[in-house]
């Protein structure tokens, strides 16, 4: 489900100086500082497996994950049990309070090597220190307000960063311009603390470490709501075939975005969305809002709240196809969207629409077309590239009408996602045909190359074999 104002557009006589300031720190962030975490981390497992330091602390570990009544014990027994020493080695190097547990009970520890472990694993913990993600990263096993507030400014990848940016920027620049530069910025921080600190309750066992701004900006999501209160905005909402506008009070739809956080913590508990942490900053944002209109209600600049901003011509052009959709008036809603293409060009989000008008209509073949359409076009948007990964995996009849090629330029295009689940159904689904190529080999590679870079050394090395066999598969034909 999606939900998105379109009621307010930049007022530059009221500048969002705070918001241009934190899109630029995350931006500068991730391209500057957390580029060289992977470096980091190979420079990291290199010089560990070298040391062969990883047999003589094993049982040490071990020992302290049953005192500490850990509930990964037994992944970790069972990785120990298949020889991945590597994966082991990186859940045994960034675990920070193992690290404290080892020094204090070196007396009952015969440390290996010759007088020289002691120095080198304090460089190898040092090092581990500035890796982004381990070093300022939100630890569920050891929070700290110094993590609660730098994890707001990392992120796991690029798709990562510019959802983050994009609601920010679509929220933040009305609620900054309602209650202020300063306010906003200690309120944002605060609901990011607030979203960190849920996680970290319910996630309190869990060995990854917390990045993103996402508990913040469902905070600001939240303040957006509670300032324009009762006043009817314009939302653009997105809800499987259900497309359109609507013009709603906005706190009603701040419960949508509440239980829309919850019911996927509960029904996706395998995802790597931090929906507790979201649940939280959200919450957070509308409590500071409350207790600002509780004890400051002149705080908040109701001129501006009051400006009506008239939307443009394509977005009422949109807007009659949207309502066609509501009313079920599926034809009509079709070649609107015919004329639409006819004047403007072809779009992705027509295609879209046309694909889930099919879909509810149950008319197979020209579903089947319109999918096929979707999984071939190339430069997408991270919401566009949602929306092709949903295509992939509710049509699987398509799949067989696409060429190889087709299928090797979708899964490189999946890879750009922040998980790689789709990316491996695909490469699956390229193994199984007979015609193996070099260019699947090479998206094969790449995977595997990725989980590498997530320290995920079971799956690099799977993939990694995989791709030799392509090659050797592919040289045969």
């Amino acid at each position: 489900m999606v939900i998105i104002p379109t009621e307010k557009r930049f007022d530059w006589r009221k500048p969002p100086l705070i918001l241009f300031c934190l899109v630029l720190i995350n931006v500068f962030v991730f391209f500057f500082y957390q580029d060289a975490d992977e470096e980091k981390l190979s420079e990291l497992l290199s010089r560990y497996e070298s040391s062969g330091y990883f047999e003589a602390e094993w049982p040490v570990y071990l020992r302290y994950l049953e005192e500490t009544n850990s509930s990964e014990i037994t992944t970790y027994r069972q990785l120990y049990d298949e020889e991945e020493a590597l994966q082991l080695s990186v859940y045994l190097l960034v675990d920070q309070p193992y690290f404290s547990y080892l020094r204090d009970n070196q007396t009952q520890f015969e440390a290996p090597g010759n007088g020289e472990y002691w120095q080198v694993r304090e460089e190898l913990n040092q090092l581990v220190s500035t890796i982004s993600v381990y070093g300022y990263g939100l630890r569920p096993k050891q929070p700290d307000f110094i993590s609660l507030i730098t994890h707001q400014f990392l992120h796991g990848g690029l798709l990562h960063l510019l959802g983050n940016m994009f609601f920010l920027v679509i929220f933040g620049f009305s609620v900054e311009a309602t209650i202020g530069h300063v306010r906003f910025l200690l309120f944002y921080l605060i609901a990011g603390v607030a979203g960190g600190m849920l996680y970290s309750a319910v996630n309190a066992s869990s060995p990854s470490a917390l990045v993103g701004a996402s508990g913040a900006i469902s905070g600001v999501m939240a303040m957006y709501l509670g300032v324009f209160r009762l006043r009817k905005i314009e939302f653009f909402y997105w809800f499987y075939i259900f497309v359109g506008f609507v013009r709603a009070p906005a706190l009603a739809v701040l419960p949508l975005y509440l239980a829309n956080e919850l019911y996927n913590f509960y029904t996706q508990p395998d995802s790597n969305v931090a929906f507790m942490a979201h649940t939280g900053g959200f919450l957070a944002g509308a409590v500071l809002i409350w207790i600002t209109l509780l004890i400051a209600p002149k705080a908040l600049d109701e001129q501006y709240l009051e400006k009506d901003d008239e939307p443009s011509g394509t977005q009422k052009e949109l807007q009659q196809i949207y309502q066609l959709l509501g009313q079920f008036a599926y034809d009509a809603a079709l070649r609107r969207l015919t004329e639409y293409e006819q004047q403007n060009g072809p779009e992705f989000d027509f295609c879209w629409l046309r694909y889930r008008i099919y879909k509810e209509r149950g008319d197979t073949p020209s579903e089947l077309e319109s999918a096929a359409q979707i999984l071939t076009v190339e430069r997408l948007t991270s919401a566009q590239l949602r929306k092709t990964e949903q295509v992939w995996r509710e049509t699987p009849a398509v799949h067989d009408r696409l060429t190889t090629a087709a299928v090797v330029g979708l899964g490189w295009r999946m890879m750009q996602l922040d998980s790689l689940q789709t990316t491996e159904a695909i490469v699956k689904y390229l193994y199984g045909k007979d015609d193996h190529t070099q260019e699947m080999s090479h998206l094969v590679r790449k995977l595997s190359q990725k989980f590498g870079e997530q320290a995920n050394e079971v799956k690099r090395k799977r993939y990694e074999r995989a791709a030799d066999e392509m090659v050797m598969r592919a040289r045969q034909v």
